[in-house]
């Protein structure tokens, strides 16, 4: 299989024919043996109902259905897990992506030597409550996970296999694919896209996903820098912590013996104990932390670094090439 294509719906009734189709018309003019993978993420429409219907005309779809709204990363997650093709596609399924920019992308994957590709929104036809927190959000995670890509909330992106098979997405993590994919040393290009104004039902986005973004940004943030060594966070948090804590002893100390100030009547007293319980803690949790992060990977039997590439070694540590770590 040369191409899945997949797509994430949740209440898309009137988009799902059309976009079909024209994913359809588009392919045609190409020589890739492709997929459809659909994943209804818990429409409450009758979304599950058409894709079932258009099945039966098109050998070409495959219709994954979730019991209930499990968000879109979930809907990507699934995705990528029955993708057969050796170059995967995600978009909306709304029909703002234009299905003719998936060969140009393709083309990048094959003959540009590149593994991820994204797309950027040129001229992004969606109204001011759209944009203004996409942009915040944007600017926000670019600058803190320190990635050149622009439009981190665009949905059509091309992937080599084996980048999809390293991608795990919890969450609303979709929107950090880009930074994901940056950390599994993937060679990256971002390319304008043409983005199309909603022609039929409405947006399922709304104003509350940004507070979703800022706690997986928190997310993100933790797990790319200290998945593998959490004592470096907590740890350094509890040694700062007890350094305070003896800092305010010592004056606690001096203001008791030359100023004549007890201890019952300094607040500072308190808050260095305070600050030790809470060091004491901070260790002892980046202790535990490091013991979970140690059986995560030996009982998953995953290495905590990723093979690019294998030369003169036997053929079975091909196995383990997946991307470049």
């Amino acid at each position: 299989m040369d191409l899945s294509i997949i797509l994430p719906i949740h209440n898309e009734r009137e988009n799902i024919r059309p976009l079909l189709d024209e994913i359809a018309q588009v392919m045609a003019k190409t020589n890739y043996d492709y997929e459809i993978i659909a994943i209804d993420d818990g429409s409450t429409d009758d979304s599950a109902d058409i894709l079932q219907v258009c099945a039966q005309g098109r050998p070409y779809l495959k219709s994954l259905v979730f019991r209930r709204n499990y968000g879109q990363s979930a809907a990507f997650d699934a995705g990528f897990r029955h993708a057969s093709g050796r170059v995967v596609v995600t978009m909306d399924a709304d029909g703002q992506n234009d299905p003719a920019d998936i060969p140009r992308m393709i083309d990048l994957i094959d003959n540009g030597g590149f593994e991820f590709v994204a797309g950027k929104r040129a001229d992004r036809q969606d109204n001011w409550l759209r944009r203004f927190p996409s942009r915040i959000a944007n600017a926000l995670i670019r600058r803190l996970m320190r990635t050149n890509l622009t439009d981190l909330g665009c949905s059509l992106k091309a992937y080599r296999r084996e980048i999809t098979d390293e991608l795990r997405l919890y969450g609303e993590m979709h929107r950090f694919i880009g930074v994901l994919v940056n950390d599994l040393g993937a060679k990256t290009i971002e390319i304008p896209v043409n983005h199309r104004a909603r022609s039929a039902g409405r947006s399922n986005y709304g104003i509350t996903r940004t507070f979703k973004v800022l706690l997986d940004l928190v997310t993100v943030w933790f797990m790319r820098g200290y998945q593998t060594k959490p004592i470096y966070v907590f740890g350094g948090g509890g040694i700062l912590l007890g350094l305070v804590a003896g800092l305010l002893s010592l004056v606690v100390l001096y203001e008791k013996i030359f100023l004549r100030i007890w201890v019952h009547r300094n607040p500072l007293f308190i808050l260095s104990m305070i600050f030790s319980v809470m060091g004491v803690q901070l260790l002892v949790m980046g202790l535990l932390a490091e013991i979970m992060v140690r059986t995560y990977f030996e009982s998953q039997r995953k290495p905590p670094y990723l093979i690019g590439q294998v030369y003169g070694m036997s053929d079975h540590a091909e196995l383990l090439i997946r991307t470049k770590g």
